[in-house]
């Protein structure tokens, strides 16, 4: 680690904008830690991110960058720094802002101080990585190439990057990039890796609708938690039985909601799941069969069932070109053998993928275990990262940015 932190120095000495920016990183440093725990200590669920964005609005408006507020006050999107050459390219960064319906379990200072919510998928980290970012860019002036910086609310609800493209975020940017944290990986360590990275995902909520009774008397009845246990079963029987066993697909049901008493049958129940896969067609497939399915069921109980489909999330494709720069740009910065590139595609669903649909980008993957700290996978109560993980996201995103190619 000393060679590589002298020759980032020499390098900053032969570069003047690279020494401002590695100088003011270093000022930015002992702030990021506290950042990241003030937004851990108040999460806000996708949908409601006011608090978290006028935290981060206040600290761009004392640092005079320029931006602008998403719609509905939620999320930020900086206005495009403009490159030192005209018709050089500008690059997007952007950090996810949103949180999880969690209660947190972990024994530290900074737990959640909002009940049932959670920063349980490293969206504190991924914002404060990209609030260093800014202000080191910001206060070094015209760079080579443009940038800007996009904090977006809502992306655990699976929409929050569609709404910022609706709104402007990607407009006259030629590339986007963006961090998630992985908890398999060690600190210093990232996954940088061409090619498909997560799953199309496609949740979908299903009303069962029988004819409630008392328990006793199941007969009088319509049963909808019969019914639903049924439907559930053939679901999880017939998906994986009419796809090709080459085609990875998923299909869990992760809510059953139906009932108030032991003794009685209620009206209806509510199912919650969804469909991964890696492919829009097996996507669709799986979907058929579900439709099939409540069809089938609801003839065979003289029930009602209405399955509805949300909106097909696609899978992040990192562009081949955009990833060898972040990939030669991080082999430079960390070392050859702290870079992965053959990690294998998870059934994850991000949707970094719908920035992808009007512009090439890449998602690394930053890693945050340490032995330092009590690690366990993301979306879990006691989800934490080492905070050492955030220094290097902040000078990873800034080393692309400086060796970004204008031509």
């Amino acid at each position: 680690m000393e060679n590589r932190t002298n020759k980032r120095r020499l390098t900053a000495q032969s570069n003047p904008a690279a020494q401002r920016v590695a100088a003011e990183i270093e000022r930015i440093a002992p702030q990021l830690s506290a950042v990241r725990r003030h937004l851990h200590q108040h999460p806000e669920l996708s949908m409601a991110e006011f608090a978290t964005t006028a935290y981060l609005a206040r600290q761009l408006a004392a640092a005079k960058v320029p931006f602008r507020l998403g719609a509905g006050k939620r999320g930020i999107i900086t206005a495009i720094a403009p490159a030192a050459e005209t018709g050089a390219p500008v690059i997007a960064l952007r950090g996810d802002i949103d949180a999880l319906p969690i209660t947190e379990e972990n024994r530290i200072s900074y737990r959640s101080k909002n009940i049932g919510v959670m920063h349980a998928c490293g969206h504190d980290a991924h914002s404060t990585i990209l609030l260093g970012t800014t202000l080191a860019l910001h206060r070094v002036g015209r760079l080579r190439v443009g940038w800007r910086s996009i904090f977006q609310p809502a992306e655990e609800a699976g929409h929050g990057a569609n709404d910022m493209v609706a709104q402007g975020a990607v407009n006259g940017v030629q590339a986007i990039l963006a961090f998630h944290v992985d908890p398999n990986l060690p600190v210093g360590q990232v996954s940088i890796t061409p090619g498909p990275q997560s799953a199309f995902c496609q949740d979908f909520t299903i009303e069962v609708r029988g004819r409630g009774g008392h328990g006793a008397r199941p007969h009088n009845t319509i049963d909808p938690i019969a019914v639903a246990a049924q439907l559930i079963t053939l679901v999880y029987q017939a998906v994986p039985r009419q796809t090709d066993a080459r085609d990875p697909v998923v299909v869990t049901i992760g809510v059953i909601q139906g009932g108030h008493a032991a003794n009685v049958i209620p009206d209806t129940v509510l199912l919650k799941g969804t469909i991964r896969s890696f492919d829009s067609d097996v996507s669709e497939q799986a979907r058929r069969t579900i439709e099939r399915l409540c069809a089938g069921t609801a003839r065979a109980f003289r029930a009602k069932i209405a399955p509805v489909f949300d909106r097909l999330l696609r899978g992040v494709v990192n562009d081949a070109r955009v990833t060898d720069i972040c990939l030669q740009t991080a082999r430079g910065l960390l070392g050859r053998n702290r870079v992965v590139t053959d990690r294998r595609p998870g059934l994850g669903a991000e949707d970094f993928a719908d920035y992808l649909t009007a512009v090439p980008g890449c998602m690394m993957r930053l890693g945050v275990r340490s032995p330092r700290v009590k690690i366990t996978p993301l979306h879990t109560a006691t989800f934490n990262l080492d905070e050492q993980a955030l220094l290097i996201g902040v000078r990873l995103f800034t080393e692309i940015i400086l060796k970004w190619p204008v031509r």
